[in-house]
C-alpha cells in the first residue's frame, strides 16, 4: 500500500508539472551546496547582501554556551567569509523563535538574539541587539530595544532597514503579564496564556539610540512568526492576530512616521483554536507586487494561501485570497521571496511520508509552478525547524535545518538560479 501511494504521489507530480509546460517562467533550479565542513547547529535564517551575496545565520551549543555565528557567500555560492556575533550561557534557543540578521542601507549589518531574564521560568526572555560597521569584523555592545524591565516574553522578532543606518525592530511583547499580576503571581502562573501578547516596534540608530516605540496591537497570538518588509518607504508587517474569540488569523500593518495603521485582517478565515499554532505568515515585495502568504487550517486540515496585490493599499483592502493546491500535505512554516516576475514561496510538507522542504513558483498573474520537494531532511517533528530564503530577484539562497552525514544537526542550503 505504501509503494502504491507513492506511485500515486510522484505521478500526480509528473501530470501537474506536464499541465504546466506552457508557464511562461522558467523553473527555479536548485543545487544544494556541500562544504568541507558542516555548518554544525540549528535555527538558520539567511539575508541577502546587494552587491555581495548572501550572509547566513544560525545558533549552535557546545558544553553549555550557546553560540550565534554567520557564514558569507557569493552569488556563486562560494564561502567568501566566516565569523561569530556573539556567545553566551544564559541564552534563550528555542526551535520556532529564530535569531536573525539584517542589512541596512548604509551597509551596517544588525543582527539580534534572545537571553534569558527569569532563571525561574523559561518563557522570561529579552532582546539583544548588536551591530557591525565592518561586514561582521567586529561587534558592537549589545542593546536591547525595549525598556519594560519586565521578567516576562519578548521575541518573535522582525527586522527591515528603515533609511541609512536605521532599523526597524517588531516583536511580541509580554509585559502585559507583568502588568495585569504583581510579582509572585507572575512567578506562579506566567505563560502564553496568562494576559494578552502585544504586538510592538522601535527604530534603533547607529549610536544606539531608541526611537519611535510604538505598540502595533494589543492583543495577538503569543508564539506566532512575524514577518515585515518595506514597499517602497513603507514598511509592512504581517503576524498572526488574536481576537476574545480566539480567532487567530493573519493581519497586516503599515508604518509611518505617525506610527502604525490600524491592524487589517488579510482573510477572515476565522480559524478558531485555543492555543498558539506555532505558524506565522511571511510577507515579500517584487516591484510593485507584494504577496502575503500562510498556513491556516480548513476542514481540519493545514492548508497554505496567499494573497497578491499590485499596491500597499490594495493589501490593506482585503484582497482576493487564493489557496495553494498541493500534492503533499503541508506543514507550513513558510516562507515567500521576490523571484523574477513573480514570487518564490517556501514551507514544510510530509512528502513520501517524511517531512520535505517544498518550493513553488507564483507568477504576478497567479499562475503557480510546484517545483517539487527540494530537500527531505533526516530530521523530524520540531527539528525540522522553518526554511529561510532569500533573492534578488535572479538569484537565491535556502537555508534549512538538516543532519549530516554522522546524524548531527546541521544547516542545509541549497542555491537558487
Amino acid at each position: 500500500m505504501a509503494r502504491f501511494r507513492q506511485q500515486l504521489s510522484w505521478l500526480f507530480i509528473s501530470l501537474w508539472s506536464f499541465a504546466q509546460l506552457a508557464f511562461a517562467e522558467p523553473a527555479p533550479v536548485f543545487s544544494q551546496l556541500t562544504l568541507e565542513e558542516s555548518l554544525l547547529g540549528a535555527q538558520p535564517s539567511v539575508v541577502l547582501e546587494r552587491n555581495h551575496g548572501f550572509v547566513v545565520t544560525w545558533q549552535s551549543t557546545e558544553q553549555g554556551v550557546a553560540s550565534l555565528k554567520w557564514i558569507a557567500f557569493d552569488f556563486d555560492g562560494k564561502r567568501t567569509d566566516a565569523g561569530v556575533i556573539a556567545r553566551g550561557k544564559n541564552w534563550f534557543v528555542n526551535w520556532a523563535d529564530i535569531p536573525a540578521l539584517a542589512v541596512l542601507d548604509n551597509g551596517d549589518w544588525v543582527a539580534f538574539w534572545l537571553e534569558k531574564n527569569d532563571p525561574l521560568q523559561l518563557e522570561g526572555y529579552d532582546i539583544r541587539v548588536v551591530r557591525s560597521t565592518d561586514r561582521g569584523k567586529t561587534w558592537s555592545r549589545p542593546v536591547t530595544p525595549h525598556r519594560d524591565g519586565t521578567l516576562t516574553q519578548h521575541g518573535f522578532v522582525s527586522m527591515v532597514a528603515a533609511g541609512d543606518d536605521r532599523v526597524l525592530i517588531a516583536w511580541l511583547d509580554g509585559r502585559r503579564a507583568a502588568e495585569l499580576q504583581n510579582h509572585s503571581a507572575a512567578h506562579e502562573a506566567h505563560n502564553h496564556d496568562s494576559a494578552p501578547m502585544t504586538l510592538r516596534s522601535a527604530v534603533i540608530d547607529r549610536a544606539d539610540k531608541i526611537l519611535s516605540e510604538y505598540q502595533v496591537d494589543e492583543q495577538t497570538c503569543s508564539c506566532c512568526q512575524t514577518d515585515m518588509v518595506r514597499w517602497g518607504e513603507l514598511p509592512a508587517l504581517v503576524y498572526r492576530d488574536r481576537t476574545d474569540r480566539e480567532i487567530r488569523d493573519i493581519a497586516i500593518s503599515a508604518y509611518s512616521t505617525t506610527g502604525w495603521t490600524s491592524p487589517v485582517r488579510v482573510h477572515d478565515d476565522q480559524w478558531e483554536i485555543e492555543g498558539c499554532p506555532v505558524n506565522g505568515p511571511a510577507i515579500a515585495v517584487n516591484g510593485r507586487f507584494g504577496m502575503v502568504f500562510w498556513p491556516t487550517v480548513v476542514d481540519e486540515k493545514i492548508t497554505l494561501r496567499y494573497v497578491l496585490t499590485d499596491s500597499p493599499s490594495a493589501l490593506m483592502s482585503k484582497p482576493r485570497m487564493r489557496q495553494l493546491d498541493l500534492p503533499n500535505l503541508p506543514s507550513g512554516r513558510v516562507d515567500v521571496v521576490a523571484w523574477r516576475q513573480g514570487f518564490l514561496l517556501t514551507w514544510i510538507s510530509r512528502a513520501r511520508d517524511r517531512p520535505a522542504v517544498e518550493t513553488a513558483f507564483v507568477s504576478t498573474t497567479g499562475e503557480v509552478r510546484y517545483s517539487g520537494p527540494l530537500a527531505e531532511p533526516a530530521l523530524r517533528g520540531r527539528a525540522t525547524g522553518f526554511p529561510r530564503v532569500a533573492s534578488d530577484g535572479n538569484r537565491g539562497l535556502v537555508v534549512w535545518p538538516e543532519a549530516n552525514s554522522a546524524g548531527e544537526p546541521a544547516i542545509g542550503l541549497a542555491l537558487i538560479r
